[in-house]
């Protein structure tokens, strides 16, 4: 595990109030054993679940801050009481903004050495592509909200808006 993410691991669980020894019962584990798996020892490893359950259980984000800077992404907090998969708008968004990342990863990679190869211009081209794909598709889940909120006499005919 990166430094980075240990070290935020230990400062989230240390800043909770009690400590490890307070924080340790409401992730499942023993007060001792969870002091060794943010310490960094070599007798116990902090697991994913764990620091999901010390996240979701303090509300501090560090450790996942932490991950994903590690990884070279960044978060973006959804809004509270969201049902992403059962949006159709907020499943086109999240899509979209999937593409944008993957755009963002082929641009970074094709400016490394200051040049663009063919193959990356290739890669950025298609990438750029389907970010339009989503975006178009981000809209048209927008219109087909809007049209569905509206009475049926005042909907425009199949095909014109």
């Amino acid at each position: 595990m990166p430094q980075c993410v240990l070290d935020a691991a230990y400062n989230v669980v240390s800043d909770y109030p009690g400590g490890a020894a307070s924080l340790a019962p409401r992730v499942d584990k023993a007060p001792a054993t969870l002091s060794q798996e943010v310490n960094g020892t070599t007798q116990a490893k902090l697991g994913l679940a764990t620091a999901v359950k010390i996240t979701q259980r303090t509300g501090d984000m560090r450790i996942l801050l932490a991950f994903a800077g590690a990884c070279g992404q960044m978060l973006l907090p959804l809004p509270e009481g969201l049902d992403v998969d059962g949006d159709d708008c907020m499943r086109a968004a999240t899509v979209a903004a999937q593409e944008f990342g993957e755009l963002m990863g082929e641009v970074m990679a094709a400016r490394a050495d200051g040049r663009t190869t063919d193959n990356e211009l290739d890669r950025v081209t298609r990438s750029t592509g389907e970010l339009m794909r989503a975006l178009h598709a981000l809209n048209a889940a927008f219109v087909a909200s809007n049209m569905a909120a509206k009475p049926e006499a005042l909907r425009p005919l199949q095909g014109v808006r």
